[in-house]
C-alpha cells in the first residue's frame, strides 16, 4: 500500500464535526461531488458510520478519497480495538490517515498508542499516522519512545490565534500542519480590516480571505458547511493568493489564548 499522502496539493479537508446521521451523510456526499478529496471525522465524533455512508453514497472510487480519523482518549490504551470499530463504522479496510485527537498527558499513554499504532500500520491498517492538538514536548516523547515523527498535526489556528512558534517548530520537523476552526468561532474575524481589505481586494468573502490566509501561511484548513455555495466558496478559496502585506497585515490581528483547549491541560475523553 502506498503510505505518501501529498498534503500540500490536497489544500483544503472537509470537517464532519458535529454532524450526525443523515445530515452528515448528505454533507459528505455533497462535498465530494463538489471535489473535495479529504474528508475528517474522529470516534469522538460519533459519526463514522454516517461518513462512510457519505462517502459510499459519492461513488468515489476509495482509492480516490482521503479518509481521516481520530483515536479518542479513553482509547488509548485499547488501540487495535479502536482501529477496528472505526473500519467497521466506516466501512472500509484501512485508513488513509489515522491521529490521536488529543495527548492528553495526565493519562500518560499518548507514545505508548502512538507506537501500538504504529504496529498497525504496518499491518496496512493505516496509510499514515498523524497527532492532533499535540506541543513539541509531547512529539519529543512520541519520537524518543518510538524513533517516528508524526506526519501530520492537526491544531487550532485561525487569524487570532496563529501560533507562529508552533508552526515554524513543525515546519522545522517536516510535519505537515491542518487547522480546525479556521474561520473561528461564530465569524467574530469576519469584520476585522485586514480581512475586510483582503476579501475587497480580491472580490471574494470574508471567510474566504481567511482560507486563502490559511494557504499563505502553509497550513490545510478543515472546514465544515452544510451550505452548498459556501463549500463550493471553501473550496475555491484556497486557490486565491494573498499579496506578502495582505498575508503580514492579517497575521497581525490581536492574539488570544487557547482558554480551554490548551493542549497541556485539555482532558476530553
Amino acid at each position: 500500500m502506498n503510505t505518501q499522502i501529498d498534503f500540500e496539493s490536497i489544500g483544503i479537508g472537509f470537517g464532519t464535526s458535529p454532524l450526525k446521521g443523515d445530515e452528515a451523510a448528505s454533507a459528505v456526499t455533497a462535498a465530494i461531488e463538489v471535489g473535495y478529496t479529504l474528508i475528517d471525522t474522529a470516534s469522538r465524533y460519533e459519526n463514522e458510520e454516517a461518513v462512510g455512508q457519505g462517502i459510499r453514497d459519492s461513488g468515489i472510487a476509495r482509492h480516490d478519497v482521503i479518509i481521516q480519523t481520530k483515536l479518542r482518549g479513553r482509547d488509548h490504551g485499547n488501540v487495535r480495538g479502536a482501529l477496528e470499530q472505526s473500519l467497521t463504522k466506516l466501512g472500509v479496510d484501512y485508513i488513509d490517515v489515522w491521529m490521536i485527537h488529543w495527548p492528553l498527558p495526565m493519562l500518560g499513554l499518548y507514545a505508548q498508542a502512538y507506537e501500538e499504532m504504529a504496529k498497525l500500520q504496518e499491518e496496512g491498517l493505516v496509510r499514515t499516522l498523524g497527532v492532533s492538538n499535540f506541543l513539541p514536548e509531547h512529539l519529543d516523547e512520541v519520537e524518543s519512545r518510538t524513533g517516528l515523527v508524526p506526519v501530520v498535526n492537526q491544531i487550532q489556528i485561525d487569524p487570532g490565534i496563529h501560533r507562529s512558534d508552533l508552526r515554524h517548530e513543525l515546519t522545522r520537523r517536516g510535519i505537515a500542519i491542518q487547522a480546525w476552526s479556521p474561520l473561528s468561532k461564530g465569524g467574530e474575524l469576519f469584520d476585522a480590516e485586514p480581512v475586510k481589505a483582503a476579501a475587497n481586494a480580491h472580490g471574494i468573502t470574508p471567510s474566504q480571505a481567511i482560507l486563502a490566509w490559511h494557504r499563505a501561511i502553509g497550513t490545510i484548513p478543515i472546514v465544515r458547511s452544510t451550505n452548498e455555495e459556501r463549500r463550493k466558496q471553501n473550496l475555491h478559496a484556497v486557490q486565491v493568493t494573498l499579496s506578502p502585506e495582505e498575508v503580514r497585515a492579517i497575521s497581525a490581528l490581536p492574539q488570544r489564548p487557547l482558554g480551554e483547549w490548551d493542549p497541556a491541560t485539555h482532558d476530553e475523553r
